[in-house]
């Protein structure tokens, strides 16, 4: 039997395939049961030793059944670089260097810069006939028809699912831009007028690869704060392909669909993907890095590691939570060499530095600005875990410890308490998800020398560590948006025990000669879509309808919790007071001069702006101070347009006095509450 493949011996489990069967069955039952009860407040404490203790069960139960593929060692070894094309890479990239000064991508600089990454990767290549490949399968493709597998057609319907939860009323919700979206909207029309920033330095400075995104959609479209958020939706509608391949290719087609479908209905990414935050481009870095360390280490190819330190490059371009990645990049390495035994080091040795130079060619526009601006660039990072802010406290290996538990109880108990990015103190995960973890947990745990199990646990603790290392603000301990990198490896995890559970179906049916299930679909005069199984009708029907009821109560609880929850603990139930402000602006644009009377925690001025679609963006018009010998009511010559907040009654006293035949009207949010008021009046 191939190595690649899973080996399925029903003789060799300590128990029947039956029995073992209907104990996980169980299992789950009260593991279910335990979670709610944790979501019950306060959370009991036999709950979470229930909990824990069904897991183990579980783990106990399936831990001599295989689920991933087996660890490939290849005969080959990395491959020595050509020396040429490495040395004009180097040429180039130290010619380049100096050119991004400045924070800017310039022409000619930029263009070394690329051409260096594509004489490292030629440098390390093995040759090989692509294009011969290429249009051997497009003629195979002619003969044959469009052809789409079953496993596709599912996968299609996950990403509507997907999708469905990340486009459905994106443009109202969330409705208010708060203060990171202008950064984010400024930063991508600083991009579209041509000025290609390697690293966007407004406080607290920010990684570009998002805005370049953004950017793209704004020229293609138009910029606004939809653009943004559909920017971030359509990142995570890739994530959910991207962990369906990767858990495929880790473990199996079930496993890698389940995933999908965990996370297609996850309310933790949902929102994720939809407030439009650079965060969302994490998870999907953690997936590719995932993919082409384990693809690296099964075909020895130097290649694979200079395309895995490429990725990892590229990965510090997405969010800061991601400078943790080379060290866990690192230990990864590390741990795969050691599990694959001796001669590791010699096998893979030539893709070693291709992988560093991989990184440090990525990452060489990056490097030159954090060597100009390190305080901007690391601003946010020392920010947490030193005392460039606050300071640390005293008792500092209590905090961590205190972040490193609430991290954890993050999936099943108490969630991050920001309104904006969760509805706050929620688990992440759901009810089923979150029971489906622990246990997928306790999987791979007693089986992590198999496979990549190593692997997957190793990121899904270390992507915990840039939330649980913030000890200079253990307030903001869980952070849904800083610990976003654990998303992807934590819903692999939990598609293992439904994959483990089919499987023993799967086991027990072709025991009982089951005949096979097959059918197909297609146009006349093609291939058909086909599918051929070894299941019987009846548990065909039971698998699918056990999945989508428990896949249906996740989505029904995503819902809830986004469209209902979320909307109603929204600032102003939803309720976007600067995009309100920018209309009012706008329609009176063509009459004259608007003004906003400034309040304290008010609205965000910037977010106004943003949303102008009339208005000049350089719009000046936010007043301190309203007095009639001083501009502007002193030059006001004609119509006016005035915002004061509800509660400043001394300005709109001074309005009534000096233009007496004025007009104020109040503006009501959705719970009928006086968001703001505008005072139009003639001088």
């Amino acid at each position: 039997m191939s190595q690649t493949k899973r080996r399925l011996d029903i003789a060799s489990w300590p128990v029947s395939a039956s029995l073992a069967a209907l104990a996980t069955v169980l299992v789950f039952g009260v593991g279910i049961w335990a979670q709610w009860r944790i979501d019950q407040r306060p959370a009991p404490v036999w709950a979470w030793v229930v909990l824990i203790g069904g897991a183990l069960a579980f783990g106990l139960i399936s831990y001599r059944q295989p689920l991933e593929r087996l660890r490939v060692v290849p005969a080959a070894c990395a491959r020595a670089p050509r020396i040429v094309p490495l040395v004009l890479a180097l040429i180039l990239w130290g010619a380049a260097f100096p050119g991004f000064s400045g924070n800017l991508f310039r022409p000619l600089p930029t263009l070394a810069w690329l051409a260096g990454l594509v004489l490292v990767y030629l440098a390390f290549a093995l040759p090989h006939a692509w294009p011969a490949a290429f249009f051997k399968g497009r003629a195979l493709g002619r003969k044959q028809g469009i052809v789409v597998p079953w496993h596709i057609v599912i996968l299609l319907v996950i990403l509507a699912v997907g999708a469905y939860l990340r486009l459905r009323q994106l443009d109202a919700i969330p409705a208010e831009m708060g203060v990171d979206m202008p950064m984010n909207y400024e930063n991508a029309r600083d991009i579209m007028q041509g000025q290609f920033m390697i690293f966007c330095p407004r406080y607290p400075g920010r990684e570009s690869l998002f805005f370049y995104l953004i950017a793209l959609y704004g020229k293609l479209f138009s910029l606004s704060f939809f653009a943004i958020k559909f920017t971030s939706a359509f990142v995570g509608l890739a994530t959910i392909a991207t962990l369906y391949g990767v858990a495929s290719d880790l473990y199996n087609r079930p496993a890698g669909l389940l995933a999908a479908a965990l996370l297609a209905v996850s309310k933790w990414h949902v929102i994720l993907s939809r407030t439009g935050y650079r965060a969302v481009l994490v998870p999907l870095m953690v997936l590719g890095l995932i993919y082409l360390t384990v693809r690296a280490l099964r075909s020895a190819r130097a290649q694979d590691f200079v395309l895995l330190g490429m990725l990892l490059g590229l990965s510090l371009y997405t969010y800061n939570s991601t400078l943790i990645l080379p060290p866990v990049l690192v230990g990864a390495l590390a741990v795969e060499f050691l599990l694959a035994g001796r001669g590791a080091l010699a096998r893979y040795g030539w893709g070693l530095p291709g992988l560093v130079l991989g990184a440090l060619g990525v990452y060489l526009p990056l490097a030159r600005y954090a060597l100009e601006e390190p305080q901007i660039y690391l601003l946010r990072v020392a920010s947490r875990i030193t005392s460039a802010e606050v300071p640390v406290p005293h008792d500092v290996l209590r905090v961590l410890a205190g972040n490193v538990w609430r991290s954890l109880g993050m999936f099943n108990g108490v969630g991050d308490g920001m309104f904006y990015i969760n509805v706050p103190f929620q688990p992440e995960l759901g009810l089923i998800s979150g029971v489906l973890l622990v246990c997928g947990v306790a999987y791979a745990l007693l089986r992590w020398r198999r496979g990549h199990n190593a692997l997957v646990l190793l990121f899904v603790g270390a992507m915990l560590l840039p939330e649980a290392l913030a000890v200079s603000f253990p307030q903001e301990v869980p952070n849904a948006v800083r610990a976003s990198g654990v998303i992807a490896p934590v819903y692999l995890l939990a598609s293992l025990p439904l994959a483990l559970l089919y499987q023993r179906f799967c086991a027990w049916e072709r025991g009982r000669g089951a005949a096979p299930l097959s059918f197909s679909l297609g146009l006349p005069g093609q291939r058909r879509l086909s599918w051929d199984g070894h299941l019987s009708l009846h548990l065909n029907v039971v698998a699918v309808v056990v999945l989508v009821a428990l896949l249906g109560f996740e989505l029904r609880e995503t819902a809830q919790a986004y469209f209902r929850d979320y909307v109603n603990i929204s600032l102003q139930g939803n309720y976007s007071i600067s995009l309100e402000m920018a209309k009012v602006i706008d329609e009176f644009a063509a009459e004259g001069p608007a003004y906003i009377k400034v309040w304290p925690n008010w609205y965000e001025g910037r977010a106004v702006r943003a949303q102008f679609r009339v208005t000049p963006h350089d719009w000046a018009g936010e007043i301190s101070v309203l007095d009639p010998t001083k501009p502007p009511l002193s030059q006001i010559k004609g119509p006016v347009l005035f915002i004061v907040h509800p509660d400043d009654t001394r300005a709109q006293q001074v309005l009534r006095d000096f233009i007496p035949h004025g007009v104020m009207i109040n503006h009501l949010d959705y719970r009928g509450h006086v968001a703001f008021i505008t005072f139009y009046g003639v001088k």
